[in-house]
């Protein structure tokens, strides 16, 4: 509830999402970004300065490497990833490609780890991207392994549309059956996109619900795309089912 809300902080976040967003920017900028007053800014920069959030250089403010530990704190407590560190690099290592994991908070798919070989960096999400679960591969392989009622439940939070949580519906059916999930060429359905594909199989715990999603992201060309059907789907899941035995062990 709105109630329960610190303004004050509220002003921060923003100010710490702008300088994320922008990388580097003066008071006047983000002032006009989050359409508060300068002098009001100022006070939040100074406040998150003296806290080693933001840094000050003579072109503007930045963000401080005091998030790295936050990020690293905020990685290493969940339990998948710590299990599925060495599983994503093997994977990236033997196919060429990069290996993803994403995870649920709330309604979101979050990008938790992001794996390149050292030779080829294939164009996918940075670590902490994040958008609404029906918007990811990851996050559509995640939904399909909840029962009809809990997905059910979940789309009519994520769209408004009957039409479309019918067609989610079928879709997520078809990933629960394959237990793999391939996104579109290009995002849109079509066949003749340059963007690299994704290949998820999702990951569960004991309990068979989802903890979260590998994934390989792969360079958009005919070769590719055989590999896609064959060799990478297997690979994808049996990446994912070790991830799954791992927890279950360790729970």
């Amino acid at each position: 509830m709105a109630a329960d809300r610190v303004s004050a902080v509220e002003t921060s976040v923003e100010v710490i999402e702008t300088l994320a967003r922008l990388e580097k920017a003066g008071v006047t900028e983000i002032a006009n970004e989050v359409g508060g007053s300068k002098a009001n800014v100022h006070k939040h920069l100074k406040t998150l300065q003296a806290a080693r959030l933001v840094r000050q250089s003579e072109a503007g403010y930045t963000l401080g490497h005091r998030f790295l530990h936050f990020a690293t704190t905020a990685q290493q407590t969940e339990p998948i990833y710590r299990e599925s560190q060495q599983y994503l690099t093997n994977l990236a290592d033997v196919t060429g490609t990069t290996a993803t994991l994403v995870v649920r908070e709330g309604l979101d798919g979050v990008y938790l780890q992001v794996v390149s070989p050292t030779d080829n960096r294939t164009e996918a999400p940075e670590e902490g991207t994040r958008a609404p679960l029906h918007e990811l591969t990851g996050g559509l392989a995640i939904l399909s392994c909840y029962d009809t009622d809990r997905r059910t439940e979940l789309l009519s939070e994520l769209v408004d549309s009957e039409t479309r949580a019918r067609t989610l519906q079928d879709r997520l059916e078809t990933i629960r059956q394959h237990r793999t999930a391939i996104s579109d060429r290009d995002g849109a359905g079509n066949e003749d996109g340059d963007t690299p594909r994704e290949v998820v199989a999702p990951v569960t715990a004991g309990d068979g619900y989802p903890a979260g999603a590998v994934g390989l992201w792969t360079p958009a060309s005919g070769d590719e795309d055989a590999r896609v059907e064959t060799d990478l789907r297997k690979l994808v899941r049996n990446t994912a089912t070790t991830i799954s035995n791992r927890l279950t062990l360790t729970r």
